[in-house]
């Protein structure tokens, strides 16, 4: 009886704990980067004259290394955000309106579910999604040096600096707008973007301190 009761047991736990890693191996994460317009790491003068009329759009990218979405596999794939609001993305969650851009690579039932994880892990990020665009989205990242392309309308260059301790904590002055960790700081060298589907356009050709990297895990 005793025997029969600790088989039961043991082959209980071989089910849970696999169990467990299916689940686990579910898991989307993959690496995350963001852009503003202006600098997130900036003197308390240069902020200052930023923040009220600057810091109105971002781009949010989401690389996702591994993980399934409602039982399809998202692996290897990228889709990308661009995000608008009336006044500073600090301070206006209210307006924001955004395009996301969704790799072509991917199948149509990929595509399918990447729109549906954004929809349903990210929309208090995003606001009012507009309109979602199939399109060719690259991502390259080759140590701390990242580079995107989205089509023609979106095209950025980063670099994350090397260290946490480069940066001076009380001149950081925003967070990202999704939660992610290892979150680090950085500069864009190239940053331009335009699409009809926002009444918006930009094109930085200045090193500014506008990047957050990091990872993500839904």
């Amino acid at each position: 009886m005793i025997k029969s009761r600790a088989i039961s047991i043991f082959i209980l736990f071989l089910i849970t704990g696999l169990f467990t890693v299916v689940i686990g191996n579910d898991a989307i994460t993959g690496e995350y980067l963001e852009a503003r317009s202006v600098n997130v790491y900036v003197g308390a003068c240069h902020f200052g004259s930023e923040y009220v009329e600057g810091g109105k759009e971002a781009t949010v990218v989401w690389n996702i290394n591994q993980g399934m979405w409602k039982g399809v596999s998202l692996r290897g794939l990228t889709v990308v955000a661009v995000v608008s609001a009336q006044k500073n993305l600090d301070i206006d969650s209210k307006t924001r309106r955004s395009v996301l851009y969704v790799s072509s690579r991917a199948s149509q039932l990929q595509q399918e579910m990447l729109i549906d994880f954004i929809k349903q892990n990210y929309m208090k990020t995003l606001g009012q999604l507009v309109e979602t665009k199939v399109t060719t989205v690259n991502f390259q990242k080759s140590g701390i040096v990242y580079d995107v392309a989205v089509g023609k309308v979106l095209s950025l260059s980063a670099t994350k600096f090397l260290c946490h301790n480069c940066t001076q904590p009380h001149q950081i002055w925003y967070s990202p707008l999704s939660k992610i960790n290892n979150t680090a700081i950085g500069k864009s060298t190239v940053y331009s973007y335009q699409d009809k589907s926002l009444s918006v356009k930009w094109e930085i050709g200045q090193s500014i301190n506008n990047i957050f990297v990091g990872q993500f895990s839904i």
